[in-house]
């Protein structure tokens, strides 16, 4: 089993990639397409390979984090490689960690493919190791705790999921009790483009 690629990046389309190592190309989806692809670019991932009698797929990560998180995931009657692709390309790894600590449908029900009993499905089995798994990789919470109103509300405004955590870990929100004030603070945050 292929568990790690370092190479050239020698193709790419959407989050395919063609991985040249050596004289050998490998076909990779990654998982996170905000990787910033760049022909030529060298690359590493850790994989994932999913064996399936009519296919073989590889799936690529930036961290072992990520890697662990898409093998739990698709361990969970329902959830297939694609969707559990399609839930760490929406969340990152924090944000979903603490929408199953916290029991938060609706931002599980931002996926696309994810619905109210996919989402209650999610949380049942996924508690009790997410809880392990924030006490391995000692994870936080976003700001301490999650605020799904002001996530709805961001979201709303078009940010990702991945602009509203970077925000929502470089302010001190702790001392703000308002949502009106928490909602300035990160839209001048983010207006600045910092």
């Amino acid at each position: 089993m292929i568990a790690y690629l370092k190479g050239q990046i020698i193709w790419q389309s959407e989050n395919k990639i063609i991985l040249k190592t050596g004289d050998i190309g490998y076909l990779v989806e990654l998982v996170d397409p905000e990787s910033a692809i760049l022909i030529d670019r060298e690359l590493e991932l850790y994989i994932y390979t999913h064996v399936r009698e009519d296919a073989l797929q590889l799936f690529g990560f930036k961290s072992l984090t990520d890697r662990e998180l898409f093998i739990t995931l698709i361990g969970i009657s329902g959830v297939g490689p694609k969707l559990a692709q399609k839930i760490l390309s929406t969340l990152p790894y924090d944000s979903f960690v603490d929408a199953i600590l916290n029991e938060n449908i609706p931002l599980l029900k931002q996926v696309p493919g994810v619905g109210l009993k996919t989402a209650q499905r999610l949380i049942l089995e996924l508690k009790n190791k997410m809880e392990k798994l924030a006490v391995k990789y000692e994870l936080e919470p976003a700001g301490g705790s999650y605020d799904g109103d002001l996530y709805n509300a961001l979201t709303g405004l078009g940010y990702s999921h991945g602009e509203i955590d970077r925000a929502m870990k470089e302010l001190d929100l702790a001392d703000l009790r308002n949502i009106e004030d928490k909602l300035k603070l990160i839209l001048s945050y983010l207006g600045k483009g910092i």
